[in-house]
């Protein structure tokens, strides 16, 4: 259940955001557990496609040309499927992820309770912080808390500044 947010949650979230788009803090995947049709990230098109084609593919094959043909085309198929179709997928599913995770607090409470989320210290790749074990917030503010600062407070300041030169 996601709790109602308050200003600090809110400023402990852009500070998330800013420093994953700094590249301070990488995001990093389980795909065992983040890739499941719980998950509101999952899209089972990609997880069937890339073994039903080649099977598809191959059944025409057989019926066209001959048993040894469409079997080796399936095996061949599902070998390259695998190898390099499944690399592009986990690419899209990881920036499907950091899209829905950094869109709005709601969405990263989502799946950050789901797990197969590692946030890691770029800087010091010692420090992480696992889902849904960790505290993400905790994290971020012992981590980043230079960044947790309101756009509107910065501005002000800046104008303040400006007036006293």
């Amino acid at each position: 259940m996601v709790k109602k947010i308050n200003k600090a949650d809110k400023l402990v979230f852009k500070a998330l955001q800013r420093a994953i788009n700094d590249n301070r803090l990488h995001l990093c995947l389980i795909n065992s557990k983040i890739n499941i049709p719980s998950s509101p990230v999952y899209n089972p098109w990609e997880v069937l496609l890339p073994a039903l084609i080649p099977v598809l593919l191959g059944l025409i094959l057989i019926w066209a040309a001959g048993i040894l043909w469409g079997l080796a085309f399936m095996i061949a198929g599902i070998m390259l499927s695998s190898n390099l179709v499944k690399k592009k997928m986990e690419q899209r599913l990881f920036e499907r992820s950091k899209d829905f995770f950094t869109s709005s607090y709601e969405n990263c409470a989502k799946l950050w309770e789901l797990g197969g989320i590692v946030l890691l210290n770029a800087e010091d790749k010692q420090k992480s912080c696992v889902s849904p074990e960790g505290n993400w917030q905790e994290f971020v503010i012992l981590n980043y808390a230079d960044l947790m600062t309101d756009k509107k407070e910065e501005v002000t300041a800046e104008k303040e500044h400006e007036k006293a030169a």
